[in-house]
């Protein structure tokens, strides 16, 4: 495919982006997490840039912008005034001492104190799964104590590949479907700034599959910089490809590929195995239209980036001017 540069794209051809199979897979789907590594932009940067993001564009492809509660006060000053509520992905970042139901409810406080300013909408909560603790316990304690300080904000356990991660994950899983009708999701972390942070293909491909099996939304964070695998001399790691996780998530949603399917679709960095446009998404022959990518995202949410445009402008160079 065509090299595109970013003075290359022309509005014309980012309004044809917004149309059909693509604006389906693309629309709200990168989430701005510029706080977070690599990137760890200060407040006022991150937030001067997100501003720019939600007038530039590629404006119809951001999702919320992530920000840690322990920050919210922070942001709360840092925010310029006026203007459309801000969306936001809140991570609950529990404390590792005294007990988590305590940290939890502390974080929550935050939550609901930035809440009630009005200058926000909490769209997602966000927490990894505490040691020791039952993944569904933890999901009903998001639910039931996001469901008073930010009606409407969805829960996301990020659920870590630990030793045993070939019957945990399912298990775990599992729980979080049992709350019943996808009141609260996982989240998978598909990288980092150490090579142990970068899942497998085998375990990546277990957690889309067992969320397509079970119905469980999710959204993927850290790593995902790229369309395609590519390669990371610096970590020496091959890191996963948004098009692979997003497009595999959606394809296994939608029954069309299970998981030993996943395992070479995630492995793919062959641009010609994919094709994404105004007619859908396909890869080897496995077709969505854009009614089914509309559907599929209701499971496969979003991913965080700490960059927004890197991921948008490599996107851009595969697929070409047209």
């Amino acid at each position: 495919m065509s090299e595109l540069k970013r003075s290359d794209v022309g509005a014309a051809t980012v309004q044809l982006w917004q149309e059909g199979g693509t604006g389906a897979f693309l629309r709200e789907l990168i989430d701005d997490a510029s706080l977070f590594p690599p990137a760890m932009l200060p407040m006022a940067d991150a937030v001067a840039q997100h501003m720019e993001h939600r007038r530039g564009q590629y404006s119809w492809a951001l999702g919320r912008f992530v920000c840690p509660a322990s920050r919210l006060g922070e942001l709360l000053s840092t925010m310029p005034r006026g203007g459309p509520p801000w969306r936001l992905s809140v991570i609950l970042d529990l404390s590792a001492r005294g007990p988590w139901t305590a940290s939890l409810a502390e974080a929550m406080a935050g939550v609901l104190r930035f809440r009630e300013t009005g200058r926000g909408v909490i769209e997602s909560l966000e927490a990894r799964l505490p040691a020791g603790v039952g993944a569904g316990e933890f999901a009903r304690a998001l639910v039931e104590s996001g469901g008073e300080v930010a009606p409407g904000a969805h829960p996301f356990v990020e659920v870590p590949f630990a030793e045993g991660w070939e019957s945990n994950i399912p298990r775990a899983l599992e729980e979080i479907a049992g709350l019943g009708g996808a009141v609260a999701g996982a989240k998978v972390r598909c990288g980092g700034s150490r090579p142990q942070d970068f899942p497998s293909v085998e375990q990546l491909a277990r957690f889309i599959a067992c969320c397509a099996r079970l119905g469980v939304p999710f959204k993927a964070t850290a790593g995902l910089h790229h369309p395609l695998p590519h390669s990371d001399p610096a970590l020496d790691i091959r890191q996963h490809g948004f098009l692979n996780v997003i497009g595999g998530g959606l394809l296994a949603a939608s029954g069309r590929v299970d998981e030993s399917e996943l395992l070479a679709l995630l492995d793919d960095d062959a641009p010609d195995s994919f094709h994404l446009g105004r007619d859908g998404f396909s890869w080897r022959g496995h077709r969505l239209t854009p009614e089914e990518i509309e559907r599929g995202r209701r499971l496969v949410t979003c991913f965080g980036s700490c960059s927004f445009l890197e991921p948008m402008e490599g996107l851009a160079a595969l697929l070409g001017a047209s």
